[in-house]
C-alpha cells in the first residue's frame, strides 16, 4: 500500500477509534505506531516510539504544563470563585440580570488564574447557579451564561489551550498570552451585553428577584474590590513577572503554583483538598502527555506519508481561496468541538491544519486565537458541547434540554464575535507587535 494511502487510512482508522470510546492519547500512539510500521517497518517505528517518549517526558519546555494546572486546581480550591462571585455581585447588584453578568464576572477573572474550560464552568455553576436560583432567575439564563462563561478559560490567560498549542506549532508561550487577552475581553463584553438582553426576555420571578432590584452605594461596590485582589495580585505577580523578563514561561507557572499553595495554607484549606488538588494535577498531566506522546508518534506518519502536504496540494488545486481554506478548517472544529474536549481537539488537528495555514500565508499567532475560540464555539454548541454537560452536573436537577436553549444566544454571540476577529485581525495581534 502506498505511504498517502496509509496516511488516509490512519486518518480513518483515527476517528473510527475514539468514537468508539478509546482514549484519544492512547488511540493516536496505536494508529500512529501502526501506520509508522507499515510505511517503514517495525524496528524503526518501535525506536520512534520510545524516542518519542522519553524527548516529550523529559522536555523542559512541557514542565509548565503541570505547574500552571497545580495553580489553577490550588486557586479552585481555596475559596476564590466564592469570593469573585460576591465581589463581582456587588458591582452589578441593581443590574437587570445581575447575578448573570456577576457570574459572567467572576467566570472572566477566575480564568486568569484556572486556564481550563471545563474547571471555570464547574466550578462557577457550583457558586453561582444556587444563587440565581433562589433569587428567581430563569433557568435557561442561569445555565447558560455559567456554560457560556466557562468557555473564557480556555482564552483568557493563562490558557493550557494557547500554551499547547505555542508548544507544539513552536511558537512564543508569552506570544500566545498576549494574542488572548483582547479576544477575552471583546468575549466577556459581548457575553454581559447578551445578559443584559436576555434578562429582558427571560425575566427573574418578581417575587424572588429582590436582589436583582436592589441598588448598593457607589464606596460599597468599590469596597467589595478587595474580594478580587487574590485573583488579581497571582495575576499581576506570574503575568507581569514574565512580560517584565523577571521569569521564563516556566519559572512564571512555578511561582505561580507556589503563590497558590501559600494562598491556601493562609485560607487554612483542609489538607484533603490540597492533596486532591495534587492527585487532580496529576492525573490531568498523565492524560495530556499521554496525549504529546501520541502527536508526536502520530506526527511521524504524517510526515513519511507526505499527507500533510497532499492535504495542502489538494486545497491549492481545489480552486479554494486562502479564505475558504480556513473557513472549512473551522467549520470542521466547530463540529469535532461538540464531540472531543478542547485540549485533545488542539493537539489531534494542529499539526495536520499547521501546514495548510503556513501555505496560505496566515499568521501563525492569529490562527491559534482563531482555532481556540473556534473550539470554544464547539464547546458550548447543542447537543453535545462539553460545557453543557460540566453545567448539568454541577447544576443537580437542572434538564440538558433547558441548559441548551440557555446557551443558543451565547452561541450566536460567538458566532459574531468570530466574524469580528477574521474581520480585524489586529485585535488578536495588536499587544503582541506582529502588526
Amino acid at each position: 500500500m502506498a505511504p498517502l494511502m496509509i496516511g488516509y487510512v490512519c486518518i480513518a482508522s483515527m476517528f473510527v477509534i475514539l468514537m468508539l470510546g478509546a482514549p484519544i492519547g492512547l488511540a493516536m500512539i496505536t494508529v500512529g505506531f501502526v501506520g509508522f510500521s507499515a510505511i517503514v517497518g517495525m524496528a524503526p517505528a518501535l525506536a520512534v516510539l520510545k524516542t518519542a517518549t522519553f524527548e516529550t517526558i523529559t522536555n523542559y519546555s512541557f514542565t509548565l504544563i503541570p505547574l500552571f494546572l497545580l495553580m489553577g486546581n490550588l486557586i479552585s480550591r481555596s475559596g476564590v470563585a466564592t469570593d469573585l462571585f460576591r465581589g463581582a455581585l456587588q458591582i452589578t447588584r441593581g443590574w437587570s440580570g445581575g447575578l448573570a453578568a456577576a457570574g459572567m464576572t467572576a467566570s472572566a477573572i477566575f480564568s486568569t488564574v484556572s486556564g481550563s474550560s471545563l474547571a471555570t464552568a464547574s466550578t462557577m455553576t457550583r457558586v453561582a447557579y444556587p444563587e440565581m436560583e433562589k433569587h428567581g432567575y430563569d433557568p435557561r439564563l442561569a445555565t447558560g451564561s455559567l456554560a457560556a462563561g466557562g468557555t473564557l478559560g480556555i482564552l483568557i490567560p493563562p490558557s493550557i489551550a494557547l500554551m499547547l498549542y505555542a508548544l507544539i506549532t513552536e511558537q512564543s508561550v508569552g506570544t500566545m498570552f498576549l494574542a488572548g487577552i483582547l479576544p477575552g475581553i471583546l468575549a466577556f463584553v459581548l457575553y454581559t451585553i447578551t445578559i443584559l438582553i436576555m434578562s429582558r426576555i427571560w425575566k427573574p420571578d418578581p417575587a424572588l428577584a429582590t436582589l436583582a432590584t436592589q441598588d448598593v452605594p457607589a464606596p460599597r461596590r468599590f469596597e467589595t474590590l478587595r474580594l478580587f485582589a487574590p485573583a488579581i495580585v497571582l495575576f499581576g505577580l506570574v503575568m507581569g513577572g514574565l512580560y517584565g523578563n523577571f521569569f521564563t514561561p516556566t519559572e512564571a507557572g512555578g511561582v505561580g503554583a507556589a503563590l497558590s499553595l501559600i494562598f491556601a495554607l493562609w485560607r487554612r484549606v483542609p489538607r484533603s483538598e490540597i492533596v486532591a488538588a495534587f492527585v487532580e494535577t496529576i492525573v490531568t498531566c498523565g492524560s495530556i502527555f499521554l496525549i504529546l506522546i501520541g502527536a508526536e508518534v502520530f506526527g511521524f506518519v504524517l510526515s513519511t506519508s507526505q499527507l500533510s502536504s497532499a492535504l495542502v496540494d489538494f486545497l491549492n488545486g481545489s480552486g479554494f481561496g486562502s479564505w475558504q481554506v480556513l473557513i472549512v478548517i473551522l467549520v470542521f472544529y466547530v463540529i469535532l468541538g461538540c464531540f472531543m474536549e478542547s485540549l485533545a481537539m488542539i493537539l489531534l488537528t494542529v499539526p495536520i491544519f499547521f501546514p495548510v495555514i503556513l501555505a496560505n500565508g496566515f499568521d501563525p499567532i492569529w490562527f491559534g486565537v482563531i482555532a481556540v475560540v473556534t473550539v470554544e464555539l464547539g464547546m458550548i454548541t447543542p447537543p453535545v458541547g462539553m460545557n453543557l454537560f460540566m453545567v448539568k452536573s454541577a447544576s443537580q436537577g437542572t434538564s440538558l434540554g433547558t441548559i441548551m436553549k440557555g446557551v443558543v444566544p451565547f452561541v450566536i454571540t460567538d458566532i459574531i464575535r468570530l466574524g469580528i476577529l477574521l474581520a480585524f485581525p489586529v485585535i488578536s495581534l495588536l499587544l503582541t507587535g506582529r502588526l
